[in-house]
């Protein structure tokens, strides 16, 4: 009976360890996922912008997978919100271009910060799906960017969003010193980084660039960044590609950060 009791409490003993073990691995096993809930979350949490509306500029803190970049690159109507930023300013109305024939572009594209940063665009809705993949291809292929607001935020003055280097697209307008309709107010046309690629006149035959300031650019045969049609130049090249006529190429004047179809 002395053995046996022995033998008993030993056996308690042992049984009330052996449950002891396995409360401590479970215990493990929930702390563990309990740590990858909170990894997880953390990840959520840091990645909480809308890139889909956010403003123009946001930068991009997160690795993009493939889908998820072509899913940052759309086009559609303009919504309503979009259209009372333009209303009165890009847009007025006019009988040669509606609302409805032209489409709001939100796409990605790599700043002279080394950075992603969102971007929006409006164009002509003829022409929206080759805007969207000649800039995804730029995109991808590290094509630096400085700005891509909306015309608007310069109160439609091409002339400041110019001197700001800002690349944009829609803008109801003449050609500056004409009473002709320019191919941005129809939403045909776009200008890219405009400031390291001038607009050059010879009025009296004298070599004017505008704007202000970057006259040195508009010496084609020197080497800089940002040049558009320099040697081997992929924003020239994919235009090209898509049937667009570049503003550099034109002989009494040079836009050369004009693209237009």
């Amino acid at each position: 009976m002395v053995i046996s009791a022995a033998g008993m409490a030993i056996c308690l003993l042992c049984g009330g360890c052996k449950g002891q073990d396995m409360s401590d691995a479970e215990q493990n096993m929930e702390n563990e996922n309990a740590s990858e809930d909170e990894a997880i979350a953390e990840t959520e949490d840091s990645f909480t912008v809308d890139y889909h509306t956010c403003p123009s500029g946001t930068v991009v803190d997160k690795a993009l997978s493939e889908a998820e970049i072509d899913e940052l690159f759309t086009a559609g109507p303009i919504p309503d919100e979009v259209f009372d930023r333009i209303d009165g300013i890009s847009y007025v109305e006019n009988d040669n271009i509606g609302r409805e024939d032209l489409r709001y572009l939100r796409l990605l594209y790599y700043g002279f910060d080394d950075e992603t940063h969102v971007g929006e665009l409006i164009t002509n809705g003829a022409i929206a799906d080759e805007i969207l993949e000649i800039f995804q291809e730029l995109y991808e292929n590290q094509y630096p960017i400085e700005k891509m607001l909306l015309i608007d935020e310069y109160g439609g003055d091409d002339d400041l969003a110019v001197a700001d280097n800002n690349t944009s697209c829609f803008n109801y307008r003449v050609v500056a010193g004409s009473t002709k309709l320019s191919r941005h107010a129809l939403g045909m046309a776009i200008d890219i980084n405009p400031f390291y690629n001038p607009y050059v006149t010879y009025p009296d035959g004298v070599k004017h660039s505008s704007p202000a300031g970057s006259e040195p650019y508009a010496d084609r045969s020197a080497e800089f960044p940002y040049k558009i049609g320099g040697d081997g130049d992929l924003c020239l090249k994919l235009f090209d590609a898509h049937g667009f006529t570049w503003g550099g190429r034109w002989k009494s004047m040079q836009d050369y950060q004009h693209f237009q179809k």
